[in-house]
């Protein structure tokens, strides 16, 4: 229709003598080829007052190419300083008398003026100037649609705060990109930032899915540049950590790693979800689901070592090998060396099957004793021995494995080992041992195990090792010796060590707890690491002696804690349901106060003791609650006289029956110092236990005790009693005996032997 009247327009202007008009226009054109500005201007002027000329749109473009000229004139520039607020006018005429259109040929014209409008948008932009800023690039957008102006008008009223209308803009650009790259077209590489505008708001209200559609939309029009691949990392990062392992996760991973195929992050992270799911499928003897797994990661890695980009891989990926048992021998040594025996053993029979040139029992056992003796040179004791035992599990212990056991300590006890192949070394010699005669040079060799564990804090190990070796040879000094030892290390280094107390050192006071928070400003405050791993500390040493696993302090249960805290402070009340009119009331603290201990007279580590000493309770009801086995995450929160303790978790991994037999006690079995015997000691266990007697002794002598009412709850049965002897006035090492007979009359003998130790100058 436009074209219809484009050429009415044209039949028109000849009918009406346009041949006289177009005279008009070949002489400002011929002015210009001259380089007469000023005459071809004064012409062009001229013509638009002239009745005969005014309707003819070239004049005006013409006009508009003449002020072009001007601008590029440094001379008149200057005379001229509206000249391209002259020229777009000229422009926007010619347009209007053209019915909405430019002619072809000025097109050129017309996009160097948008050119010119956006330097000007942009001049305004950089000091500041957005209203001016959006006038020019409103204009550019005007003339010859432009929609990189549109992208800078949004980016003007997002600069002035205006999200209606800046959002607006941005999804105009967004369109239209997507439009463009499904045509096959370009577009200008700034606008990718309205995609990353929108991803980033969706990464803020923790939307990853959200903000990963406009990434990938991103990424689908420009391609990759620095600021996509900013957001589409750190945006995955954060969605990754808010997923539990699983195969959604796996998703997420493997497909960021198709645009960053040799992230560090991500292919580590990639791995450790394999090894995860491994472990997670052997453990649910799902063993046809790992062996797709496996074969998935061994194909995975090879093709890797195919890669140009290997050597970038290997940088990160410590399991890229060239053939596929290769890697299945890497995962036996990582499963290996974290602590995965049986996952480990699994694989390694895999890999036995994958390299023996036959799968008869007898070529498979000849292909187990060459690993076994390669692992041992040029890996470590720990896997040999592994091995063997994995070996003697299917073939029996045949004299050629007995001699490759006895070959490999004659090789090793007399070398310096570490930790770890120590712990090897031991179980190799202690295979069939008769522990009631060590030989001298063995003992030596356990004594040094046992004081190397000792030294790296593995208290847990080092008295399993040493109370093996009482029970075996009871009269040995050397043994009891050792235990006391563990036992005054494991106090000092994990009790008296974990004091929060300030101090005063060379005249200065250093140490101590101070809240950084606010009941005012209902500021919870923050509590420094170092704090908080002191509370795990002492919480773990009283656990520890108790015979139950370590807990760790959750940093999503801490925050709840101390939220917890501020409200006992601000309240100046303990309540596990504190009303929502309390001051400083959040729900995540008031869920905290629920599943917590409270306490507002002691904070941190003095809080963890005041728990498990429970003196003004007879039922010991804290303690209970701190000492249940199946517990393993807490969480932990202080103030300037609060403190919570989340103590309700119920999701560690323990046998369900575990805790029918064996008991919990405190004081517990074995050797404790006397300042951690407290006024009440109890017994817990997972059986009916109401009307329990009790007996006790003090080095043989009997010792009145007063039972304390029964009391039902907090975890596992208990019976609590309270000795009538002060063991904080002991001066020597002394030896108790208890005995309890509950009603099913099953008896339960142990013995603590309270030790006269004083940690100070220890």
């Amino acid at each position: 229709m436009k074209s219809i009247q484009k050429l009415s327009f044209l039949v028109l202007l000849l009918v009406c003598g346009s041949t006289f008009s177009y005279g008009q226009a070949d002489r400002i054109i011929l002015a210009l080829e001259d380089g007469n500005l000023k005459r071809a201007l004064k012409l062009a002027e001229d013509s638009e007052e002239d009745p005969l000329y005014k309707k003819n749109p070239e004049i005006y473009f013409l006009k508009a190419k003449v002020y072009f000229s001007i601008i590029r004139d440094p001379f008149l520039s200057t005379k001229y300083p509206e000249a391209l607020k002259f020229g777009i006018k000229a422009l926007e005429k010619g347009k209007y008398k053209a019915d909405g259109e430019f002619f072809p040929e000025y097109l050129p014209l017309v996009d160097s003026f948008v050119m010119l409008s956006n330097e000007e948008g942009a001049a305004d932009y950089r000091i500041n100037k957005y209203t001016g800023a959006i006038k020019s690039y409103t204009t550019s957008f005007e003339l010859n649609g432009d929609m990189s102006a549109i992208y800078w008008i949004g980016k003007c009223w997002l600069m002035q705060e205006d999200t209606t209308l800046g959002e607006e803009e941005y999804r105009k650009v967004i369109v239209w990109a997507n439009e463009q790259q499904a045509k096959g077209l370009e577009a200008v590489p700034v606008m990718s930032e309205a995609f990353v505008y929108f991803a980033d708001q969706y990464w803020r209200k923790q939307q990853y899915d959200s903000a990963n559609l406009y990434l990938e939309a991103a990424r689908k029009v420009f391609g990759g540049n620095p600021r996509i691949d900013y957001f589409q990392k750190e945006v995955t990062k954060q969605q990754i950590d808010k997923l539990p392992p699983s195969s959604l996760m796996m998703e997420k991973i493997k497909y960021i790693l198709n645009f960053f195929p040799t992230d560090t992050l991500f292919v580590k992270k990639e791995n450790a979800l394999y090894l995860y799911l491994m472990r997670n499928l052997y453990e649910h003897k799902d063993t046809a689901q790992l062996d797709t797994m496996l074969k998935e990661f061994t194909i995975q890695k090879v093709d890797r070592n195919k890669s140009k980009l290997v050597n970038q891989y290997k940088k990160s990926d410590q399991f890229i090998e060239e053939k596929p048992e290769n890697v299945l021998w890497q995962l036996v040594k990582y499963f290996s060396k974290f602590n995965y025996p049986d996952m480990s053993n699994y694989i390694a029979h895999k890999y036995i099957i994958a390299t023996s040139k036959e799968n008869t029992a007898g070529m498979l056992q000849s292909r187990y004793e060459v690993i076994i003796d390669y692992a041992a040179k040029s890996h470590s004791i720990k896997l040999a021995n592994q091995l063997i035992v994995q070996a003697e599990t299917i073939y029996g212990s045949n004299a050629s494995l007995s001699n490759l056991r006895s070959s490999l300590i004659s090789k090793n006890k007399d070398k310096k080992l570490e930790t770890s192949e120590q712990g090897a070394l031991y179980d190799l010699m202690m295979h069939k041992a008769d522990l009631t005669k060590l030989p001298e040079d063995v003992e030596k060799i356990v004594v040094a195990y046992m004081d190397a564990l000792i030294k790296d804090k593995e208290y847990r190990m080092a008295k399993k090792v040493i109370l093996k070796h009482i029970k075996a040879q009871p009269d040995n000094p050397v043994w009891a010796n050792k235990l006391d030892y563990m036992a005054k290390e494991d106090f000092y280094n994990n009790y008296y060590m974990t004091r929060v107390r300030e101090e005063t050192v060379a005249g200065m006071k250093v140490g101590g707890y101070t809240w950084n928070g606010s009941k005012a400003a209902c500021n919870p405050g923050e509590i420094d690491d170092d704090i908080q791993q002191k509370v795990e500390d002492r919480i773990n040493y009283f656990r520890r002696q108790a015979g139950v696993p370590d807990i760790y302090l959750d940093p999503e249960l801490n925050d709840w804690c101390q939220q917890a805290a501020l409200m006992m402070e601000a309240n100046k009340l303990l309540s596990n349901t504190p009303d929502k009119r309390w001051s400083c009331y959040t729900d995540e603290g008031a869920h905290a106060a629920r599943n917590s201990l409270l306490t507002n007279e002691f904070t941190t580590t003095f809080a963890v003791t005041s728990f498990f000493a429970d003196i003004n309770y007879s039922n010991v009801g804290r303690r209970r609650w701190l000492l249940y086995p199946n517990c393993l995450a807490m969480g932990h929160g202080s103030t300037e006289n609060a403190c919570a303790i989340w103590a309700s978790d119920d999701s560690g991994s323990m046998d369900t029956n575990l805790y029918k037999e064996q008991f919990v006690a405190w004081p517990p079995e074995g050797n404790l110092t006397k300042m951690m015997v407290f006024r009440y000691w109890s017994f817990s266990i997972d059986q009916e236990i109401k009307g329990s007697t009790v007996t006790m002794t003090i080095d043989g002598e009997a010792v009145p005790i007063e039972m304390q009412p029964f009391e039902e709850g907090h975890r596992l049965s208990t019976i609590v009693w309270e000795p009538d002897f002060s063991f904080r006035s002991i001066t020597s090492d002394t030896m108790v005996t208890i005995t309890v007979t509950i009603p099913n009359g099953r008896r339960y003998s142990y013995k603590v032997k309270v030790l006269n130790f004083d940690p100070i100058g220890y």
